[in-house]
C-alpha cells in the first residue's frame, strides 16, 4: 500500500464531492462548533468564578441556573416555547451528527466501489444504521477526551489543586486507556455502517482487524495523525471563538461605543463560526474518506489461516 497515494486519493475524492462537505459535513461541524463554544465559554466563566481566580460567593453554574429561572418567572408566557426549543436543540445535537455520519460512510464506500449514489439515497442508507451508531456513539462518550477533561476541570474548580494532583495519575491512566480504546475501536463505525454488524460484534471485529494489521502500523499512525490534526483544529477554533466573543463584549461594556457596535460584533462572530464550521467540515469528510478507504482495503483480503498452504 502506498500511503501517500492513499491520502492523495482521499483528498481528490473530497475535492470532487464538495456537495458532501456542504450537506453532510457542514451541519454537524456547525452544531459541534456552536455547542463547543458554549461548553468552553461555560468552562471559562466557571473557572473565573472559582476559588482559583475570583473566588466568587456563588458558582457560575448556580448563577446561570438562577438567571434562567428568574428569566422564566419574568416571562412565564415564553416557558413552553423555550422548553420546546431546548428539546429540539438537544435532539438535533444528539441525532443529526450521527445520522449524517452514517450517510457519509455509506456514500463514500458506495462511490468508492463504483455505485452511483446521490445524497438523498445516502441519507436513506444512513438512517438504516442510525440506531446502532447512536448506541455506539453514546457508549464512546464515556471514554471521550471531552468527558475526561470535564471531570478534571470539575475536580480542579471544586476540590482544589491538591485534590487535582491526587487524582492526576488516575486521569492520566484514563486518558491512556481512552487512547488505546479509540485505536482498537478505529473501524467499529465502519463495520456497523458498511457491513451492518451489531455494536459488540463490530467492536470485536475492529479490535481483531487492528491487531491483525500491526505490520501496517505506519499507516495507522498517519491516519491517527490526521484525526489528531482535525481535533486540534476544532479545539483551537472552539477556544479562540469564545475568547474573541468574551473579549469583544467586555470591551463593548467598558466603553461608550454606539449600540450598533454590538450588531457588528455579533455579525463578525457569526461569519467566523461559519468559516470555522466549513473548515472543520472539509477536514471531517477528508478524514472519513481516508478511514473508509483503509477499512475497505484492510477487509478486502483476509490473512491465510495456519492450515492453508503457503
Amino acid at each position: 500500500m502506498n500511503y501517500k497515494e492513499r491520502i492523495l486519493e482521499a483528498w481528490q475524492f473530497t475535492q470532487s464531492n464538495k456537495k458532501m462537505i456542504i450537506w453532510y459535513g457542514f451541519l454537524p461541524a456547525f452544531i459541534t462548533t456552536v455547542f463547543g463554544i458554549c461548553y468552553v465559554g461555560y468552562q471559562i466563566m466557571a473557572f473565573k468564578a472559582s476559588p482559583l481566580f475570583d473566588n466568587a460567593e456563588k458558582s457560575f453554574g448556580y448563577t446561570l441556573v438562577t438567571t434562567i429561572i428568574d428569566f422564566i418567572k419574568a416571562n412565564f408566557s415564553l416557558t413552553v416555547p423555550l422548553i420546546v426549543t431546548a428539546v429540539i436543540l438537544v435532539i438535533v445535537y444528539l441525532l443529526v451528527p450521527v445520522i449524517l455520519e452514517c450517510a457519509t460512510i455509506q456514500v463514500i464506500a458506495r462511490r468508492k466501489n463504483g455505485q452511483h449514489v446521490n445524497l438523498v439515497e445516502g441519507l436513506q442508507y444512513g438512517l438504516l444504521r442510525f440506531l446502532q451508531m447512536l448506541e455506539y456513539s453514546t457508549f464512546m462518550r464515556t471514554f471521550s477526551y471531552v468527558s475526561i477533561s470535564a471531570e478534571a476541570a470539575f475536580i480542579m474548580r471544586n476540590l482544589g489543586m491538591e485534590a487535582f494532583n491526587t487524582f492526576l495519575p488516575v486521569l492520566i491512566v484514563a486518558m491512556v486507556v481512552a487512547l488505546i480504546l479509540h485505536i482498537l475501536f478505529t473501524f467499529t463505525e465502519y463495520y456497523i455502517v458498511i457491513d451492518e454488524e451489531g455494536v459488540m460484534t463490530s467492536i470485536f471485529k475492529s479490535c481483531t482487524l487492528v491487531i491483525s494489521n500491526l505490520q501496517r502500523t505506519i499507516m495507522l499512525v498517519i491516519l491517527m495523525l490526521i484525526i489528531g490534526i482535525r481535533i486540534f483544529i476544532q479545539l483551537v477554533l472552539v477556544i479562540l471563538i469564545p475568547a474573541i466573543v468574551i473579549s469583544g463584549f467586555a470591551f463593548f461594556a467598558s466603553t461608550t461605543l454606539p449600540y450598533y457596535a454590538i450588531y457588528i460584533l455579533g455579525g463578525s462572530t457569526f461569519i467566523f463560526i461559519i468559516f470555522a464550521s466549513y473548515l472543520a467540515a472539509v477536514v471531517n469528510i477528508f478524514a472519513a474518506t481516508v478511514w473508509t478507504f483503509t477499512f475497505l482495503d484492510f477487509t478486502k483480503n483476509t490473512a491465510p489461516s495456519a492450515r492453508e498452504q503457503g
